[in-house]
């Protein structure tokens, strides 16, 4: 499709102005033919907009194909891109648009939810509004919160989307294409707290600590952690 010319505007503009068509070619410096042929259609057309309907008609994309999509999505919401495109018979760029442009319909990851009671539902509510209560009495300021992490040294990956650029299969595998795992890879576990403006240090707990109720006691809370709060609020009241 031929693209309109961008002379179009400025043409017509002048001519609406009242200026000859002979002064309109040698003030823009365009062929005479196109000043001719923009003031001929603007006055069988009155606009200098494109005709509708210009161009290429649409094959794929039509309002049967859209229709059908929306069909098919409507009675299976959770269908595959790829496969539904490979049962019409058309790419899937094509049905991508249909579905994004045409439909308006974004593509969202299904995820796991726990189903609540009504008896934990309603518990939930509760403990959600007395801490919303602190919130104003401004206890979530003065709230310590604590968390350990075991963190081990084996390399992680995604399987869908990790992917290794190489020319041949030899050349894959030197560059990272099998990540070896092991079934007891080195691991450390890791404490630390933070606050609304403030964060302990970390603790690295050594491998060979067996972690229990004992020696979370002893060696992390009252060895490690109280003492630090203890220094860092210095006499203030807080909540842990």
């Amino acid at each position: 499709m031929a693209s309109p010319s961008p002379h179009r505007s400025p043409i017509l503009n002048l001519f609406k102005a009242g200026v000859p068509p002979l002064d309109i070619i040698k003030r823009l410096g365009v062929p005479s033919r196109t000043v001719y042929d923009s003031i001929s259609r603007f006055k069988k057309l009155g606009t200098f907009l494109d005709r509708r309907g210009r161009g290429r008609k649409a094959t794929v994309v039509t309002p049967d194909r859209i229709k059908a999509v929306k069909e098919r999505i409507r009675r299976n919401a959770h269908r595959s891109i790829r496969k539904m495109a490979e049962g019409m018979k058309i790419s899937r760029r094509l049905l991508g648009r249909i579905v994004k442009d045409k439909l308006k319909l974004t593509c969202n990851r299904v995820r796991k939810a726990v189903i609540l009671s009504e008896a934990t539902t309603k518990k939930r509510l509760e403990r959600s509004k007395k801490l919303l209560q602190r919130t104003r009495n401004g206890d979530h300021l003065i709230t310590v919160f604590s968390d350990e992490q075991l963190f081990t040294v084996q390399a992680k990956f995604n399987p869908q989307n990790h992917r290794v650029l190489a020319e041949t299969y030899e050349e894959a595998f030197a560059s990272g294409k099998t990540i070896h795992q092991t079934s007891h890879p080195a691991s450390v576990m890791i404490f630390g707290a933070v606050c609304a403006d403030g964060k302990s240090p970390l603790l690295f707990v050594d491998q060979e600590v067996k972690i229990n109720k004992e020696v979370y006691i002893l060696q992390i809370l009252e060895k490690i952690f109280l003492p630090w709060v203890q220094k860092y609020f210095n006499g203030r009241h807080w909540v842990f």
